[in-house]
């Protein structure tokens, strides 16, 4: 309670911070009012069609830890700095803000307030690091300069997904950096790209006045499809996978769902270790394909076999992972440290694993958390032949096995990690806590999930 008290404050702070900063750029430098109507019919139409092209937004699937969307609106909001000066385009990008936000995604007041806030410093942010290189403002004539415009681009989207990342950080206790890569992800080539527009939306308004916006409808919805396509691949991708894995995993009720959750622990174990935000995806597709070669029919009776596997059977079992590293080495994305990573998931440090005989630090980060991941799972859950250990005695016996089966780093991190704990769920909790949360969830009638304090 005191962190997300905490995180909670963090994430006001830095509201505030940005309407400070808000108030200190609206006051410098000096307001120029809109020389007559027809001006002022301009900063209206682009803020209508702000508010339009920032509200059909791309849910940004590849940031599961919070509730992201990326919009095309940066487009018409890069072109008002060209065309309109001082703050114009900050009062454009805050009416756009507030509107989508509070109107049409209905989002709780906080958000509001930071998401209008940080539009409004970014663009303000962004018009002061082109004018002051030099950049041309006015509707009356088109110039182009490619280091002012240049310099607001970046300007733009560093303080944007900056900000966004640090309030990612406060909201879900992800790192500042990881935040941010994922944010940027795979779009920034689709967003540079896409920012030349703002040079043929400002061009075309010059030229043409309203007409010049009706034309570029079109390609502002072409380059929303654009992002959908690109997310929507990547969500398609992951979804395959998964249906792989629980088709594989359908030949044992025991381990149903095994995979996705040594993927999960194998994320988490990644993410506080550290690791580079890539990685951390590498290492969790390792972790879900792990045991992928056991779709070979020669492993089914080994699956079933309830009672001790022969020495025989021990050893065609011990060739699942060079048979699951040669299964995902088929796809070109995989080949690598994907495909290392489940290679050498058996390897103990000690170096008595299989398939290589490797030890210590030769075996791949990756390979050591999938191992551990996969052991902690192994343990938490019911099996034919015992019930699921509780938390506690998982972690006596990692810590049994440390330094013999398992990477020491890694146990202390796995018994000291509260993403650990909350992602076992009941699993955390003493035996005798776990027999009471089952009796109050058998004694609810009422259709309500039981509540559980902790």
């Amino acid at each position: 309670m005191a962190e997300a008290l905490s995180n909670k404050r963090g994430f006001y702070l830095l509201t505030v911070m940005v309407t400070i900063a808000v108030g200190g750029l609206a006051l410098y430098p000096d307001w120029e009012l809109p020389a007559g109507t027809a001006y002022l019919n301009g900063v209206v139409a682009f803020a209508l069609l702000g508010v339009v092209s920032d509200s059909f937004f791309v849910p940004v699937s590849r940031i599961s830890f919070e509730k992201i969307a990326t919009s095309v609106a940066f487009i018409p909001l890069l072109a008002t700095v060209l065309l309109f000066p001082h703050p114009w385009p900050m009062v454009i990008a805050g009416t756009t803000a507030l509107v989508v936000n509070a109107v049409v995604k209905k989002k709780p007041f906080p958000r509001v307030w930071f998401n209008t806030a940080q539009y409004m410093v970014f663009v303000g942010l962004g018009g002061s690091v082109y004018t002051a290189l030099g950049g041309s403002v006015g509707v009356e004539h088109f110039k182009f300069s490619i280091i002012p415009f240049g310099a607001l681009v970046v300007t733009f989207f560093a303080v944007n997904q900056g900000l966004v990342a640090v309030a990612l950080h406060f909201m879900s206790g992800v790192r500042v950096r990881e935040s941010w890569e994922r944010i940027v992800g795979g779009s920034l080539f689709y967003d540079l790209i896409a920012s030349s527009l703002a040079l043929l939306l400002a061009f075309l308004y010059i030229e043409l006045q309203f007409a010049g916006l009706a034309i570029l409808i079109l390609p502002l919805l072409f380059v929303r499809h654009m992002y959908q396509m690109n997310l929507q691949v990547e969500r398609v991708n992951r979804e395959l996978l998964e249906l792989m894995v629980k088709a594989i995993e359908a030949r044992d009720p025991y381990t149903s769902g095994h995979s996705v959750r040594v993927s999960e622990y194998a994320r988490s174990i990644a993410r506080e270790l550290g690791l580079a935000p890539k990685q951390v995806d590498q290492i969790a597709t390792a972790a879900l394909l792990h045991d992928v070669g056991k779709i070979y029919e020669d492993f089914a009776p080994l699956l079933r076999k309830e009672g001790k596997l022969t020495p025989e059977e021990r050893m065609l079992m011990q060739a699942h992972p060079v048979r699951s590293a040669d299964l995902a080495g088929t796809i070109a994305e995989f080949r690598g440290r994907v495909q290392t990573d489940i290679r050498n998931h058996h390897e103990n440090y000690d170096g008595t694993g299989y398939p290589d005989g490797l030890a210590g630090e030769e075996i791949p980060v990756g390979a050591r958390i999938v191992m551990i991941a996969d052991t902690l799972d192994a343990m938490t859950t019911d099996r034919p032949y015992r019930k699921a250990l509780t938390l506690s005695r998982t972690l006596e016996e990692l810590r049994k096995h440390s330094g013999r089966q398992f990477d020491p780093k890694l146990v202390d991190l796995v018994c000291h990690s509260p993403s650990i704990r909350r992602l076992l769920g009941p699993q955390a909790l003493p035996s005798s806590a776990i027999e009471q949360v089952k009796s109050v969830h058998r004694s609810d009638q009422s259709g309500a999930p039981a509540r559980v304090l902790t």
